[in-house]
């Protein structure tokens, strides 16, 4: 391997560490506070001020994660700028008019959730609720903005190419195309199951130690209808990016399926195999008859391909070198002279081989993309059969009798977010080789460092976000030990200050036995006098 691949890599797992590291506290931000605007909304309907108790306490929780969220938020912006400047440059125009309206929403984001940790005490019941719903509809309309700019990258509509760059042509189109709208479904209600999911576990573990009964009762009884709705809109969003997926990035699409040969009928779901790339084919498959079609086409059509779908390719690529000057071509000409870069044999080559070698670069990771999916698909199928028997057993679980499915909803605390990086992974590998999709290729976008610069880069981030993951672990077990009590900073002294210290009773005992073995008599502690004489 050259150096320069080596750095495009060592480029791309930095942007990945930063842009992962950041995503752990992003879903959780979102579907806590609008579970907390749901509790405080139903304080103001019941008037029970136990649910006042709750969206206290679970506030708590979102604004530590958004602290730290909008703490790796920055060093996103900079390794756009700096280390993906030809991307930055090249679509400017689209950034500016999509992160322009979330940077205009920051400001009243971070005014609401001061605002909200500082004065929440003093607000009217009402007043508060619907404070809340401002904080989440703000938060739902940044987060939507970021995932439109991702979908645009995914499938590139409303912009044409111009002298400086890609231009606008249409910005209803960016944010109103079907791929940006599933998008949007999709991770919304992703964020929405892991706030639930998380508010679950952790009412689950109080039930069981017998602590906090009356907020964590509540809390379940909030969390799991608002999982198993949030779950169901996962998998109805899910299904919908598929199917667009299979129109739009078909490479993409056979890649996840490890589908390589377009069959005369209808095409056969692959639950498990393992992909061999060398002969195209899957090796120990467990398949079930029809199913694939039914589920992408909803008819008997059998998808295209891997094998199919590079004979297009290769059309695509000799077209776009017959024709140097046209622009639809420019991605796939980026493409051609990385992939001379990075073969040693390409001298030796003949056109066409070398035409079929830019085809084979342009097929993203087969096993990654098949794996990934079928990892997310089967934490989504665990989640459901779990949701399915807490809710029979809601009302045994409320009570804290049921002990294990309360121990099982514990143990379903890490899904959502495996199920989160693995549909991530699809998303961002299936993409690849492109930064845009078929218009701009991911080696023409990097500006590469030297090595050794790269590597220090490296290792400072995975030093600096060491640091923050023991921070965000250690205040979580602090406000876990702490609970739902209102004063938070004199239960922190009273919970960790005084048993480091000890009790004064204690204290003074043993610095009068101390004494005693000093002086040589025996002595008693004042207060142990008192209680003799009287």
């Amino acid at each position: 391997m050259t150096p320069d691949p080596f750095m495009l890599m060592l480029s791309r797992v930095r942007f990945g560490l930063t842009i992962g590291f950041h995503y752990i506290f992003v879903p959780l931000t979102i579907g806590l506070i609008v579970a907390v605007a749901l509790m405080d909304t139903l304080r103001v309907v019941t008037g029970r001020h136990d649910w006042r108790r709750a969206g206290r306490f679970w506030y708590r929780f979102f604004v530590l994660a958004w602290l730290i969220g909008m703490a790796t938020g920055y060093p996103l912006r900079m390794q756009l700028e700096h280390q993906w400047s030809g991307y930055s440059v090249h679509a400017r125009e689209v950034i500016h008019a999509i992160m322009g309206m979330e940077g205009m929403i920051a400001p009243a984001m971070v005014s609401l959730v001061l605002v909200l940790a500082s004065l929440a005490h003093g607000q009217p019941a009402l007043d508060r609720a619907i404070t809340r719903w401002v904080l989440a509809i703000v938060m739902l309309v940044q987060a939507a903005c970021i995932v439109t700019l991702n979908a645009w990258m995914q499938h590139p509509v409303g912009t044409e190419a111009g002298n400086a760059g890609l231009e606008i042509v249409s910005l209803s189109a960016i944010f109103l195309s079907p791929t940006a709208l599933c998008k949007i479904a999709h991770t919304l209600s992703a964020g929405l199951l892991t706030g639930a999911i998380f508010i679950a576990a952790i009412s689950s573990f109080y039930l069981i130690r017998k602590r906090h009964f009356d907020v964590a009762r509540l809390s379940l009884s909030l969390a799991l209808p608002m999982a198993a709705l949030s779950l169901a809109a996962v998998i109805w969003s899910g299904h919908a990016s598929a199917r667009l997926v299979m129109q739009q990035q078909p490479m993409k699409f056979a890649a996840i399926e490890a589908h390589w040969e377009q069959e005369a009928g209808p095409s056969s779901l692959t639950l498990f195999a393992v992909p061999d790339l060398a002969a195209q084919a899957n090796r120990f498959a467990v398949t079930v008859p029809r199913l694939m079609s039914w589920l992408a086409t909803h008819s008997d059509a059998s998808p295209a391909g891997v094998r199919e779908l590079l004979v297009g390719a290769e059309a695509r690529i000799a077209s776009a070198l017959r024709d140097p000057a046209t622009e639809a071509g420019t991605g796939w000409r980026q493409l051609y002279a990385r992939t001379a870069q990075t073969r040693e044999d390409w001298p030796r080559l003949s056109d066409e081989q070398r035409i079929h070698a830019t085809a084979l670069a342009s097929v993203p990771s087969v096993p990654t993309l098949f794996g990934s999916f079928r990892l997310m698909a089967g934490c989504a199928l665990v989640l459901g059969l779990v949701l399915a028997c807490a809710l029979w057993h809601r009302r045994a679980l409320q009570r804290g009798g049921a002990q294990w499915p309360l121990r099982v909803l514990c143990l379903c605390l890490p899904l959502p977010w495996l199920a989160s990086f693995a549909g991530w992974t699809v998303a961002e590998v299936g993409r690849q080789p492109w930064v845009i999709y078929e218009q701009m290729a991911t080696g023409s976008a990097a500006v590469l460092p030297p090595p050794a610069a790269g590597i220090l880069e490296l290792l400072t981030f995975l030093a600096a976000y060491s640091v923050l993951a023991v921070l965000f672990i250690t205040v979580t077990r602090a406000l876990l030990r702490i609970g739902p009590r209102r004063h938070i900073w004199s239960s922190a002294w009273r919970y960790k200050v005084r048993s480091m210290i000890g009790n004064p009773l204690q204290r003074r005992t043993a610095a009068a036995a101390r004494a005693s073995a000093w002086v040589g008599k025996p002595t008693r502690p004042r207060h142990m006098h008192r209680v003799a004489t009287t």
